[in-house]
C-alpha cells in the first residue's frame, strides 16, 4: 500500500461568503478515465512538496492558483480528512490526507489561473454542493459551523462509497500543529 499524499485545500472567506473556483485539471484513474475533480467547485490547494510544512504548502498553493498572498497566521485550521480509493492502481491518484483551512485576511483579489477557473463568491446558504466533489456537502458545513473535524471517505473511481462512521472532532487533548 502506498503512502497517503499530503495535500491542502484553502477556502477564502469574505464576510458571509466563500470563494470557490472550478477545477480545470483532473487526476486520471489507471484506466485513463477522468478523476473526480474536473469542473467541480473547490477551494485552492494541492500536494505537499518535499521539505515543506503543510502550512507552507497551503500558502504556496493558494498563491500559485489564485494570486492571493497570506502568511501562516492567516490560516485557520478546520480539519483533516483522508480520501481512499481501494483497489486503485494509478500512480497519479494516490490516497490523500487533506488539511483544510479557512482564510479571512488576505492580500489581493483571487484570479483565474492554469488550474482553477474564474473565482466566484457564494453566500454561505447558497454554496453549490451539487457541483462540488462528493463529500464536500458533508464536511464543509461542519467547517462553516466552526467544527474542527477529522474523518475518512472511500471512493470507487468517482463514486462516493462510504465514510468513517462519523466525522469526529479531534480529542480535546490532541493539538494540531501547523506541520
Amino acid at each position: 500500500m502506498q503512502a497517503k499524499t499530503k495535500c491542502t485545500v484553502v477556502f477564502l472567506l469574505k464576510g458571509e461568503e466563500i470563494c470557490l473556483a472550478r477545477k480545470k485539471k483532473s487526476i486520471h484513474h489507471a484506466d485513463g478515465t477522468l478523476g473526480i475533480s474536473l469542473d467541480k467547485w473547490n477551494g485552492y490547494g494541492g500536494k505537499q512538496e518535499e521539505g515543506e510544512t503543510i502550512t507552507e504548502t497551503a500558502i504556496r498553493e493558494l498563491f500559485d492558483e489564485s494570486g492571493i498572498k497570506i502568511t501562516e497566521k492567516d490560516l485557520e485550521y478546520t480539519g483533516v480528512i483522508s480520501f481512499f480509493w481501494p483497489g486503485n492502481t494509478s500512480k497519479d491518484l494516490a490516497d490523500m490526507e487533506v488539511y483544510f483551512y479557512f482564510v479571512e485576511n488576505y492580500e489581493g483579489t483571487p484570479k483565474e489561473g492554469d488550474e482553477m477557473g474564474p473565482p466566484e463568491f457564494f453566500k454561505m446558504n447558497a454554496i453549490p454542493y451539487d457541483e462540488m466533489m462528493a463529500g464536500d456537502k458533508i464536511f464543509l458545513p461542519k467547517f462553516i459551523n466552526s467544527e474542527i473535524v477529522e474523518g475518512a471517505f472511500f471512493f470507487d473511481k468517482n463514486e462516493f462509497v462510504d465514510m468513517s462512521k462519523e466525522l469526529n472532532p479531534p480529542p480535546e487533548n490532541q493539538s494540531f500543529p501547523m506541520r
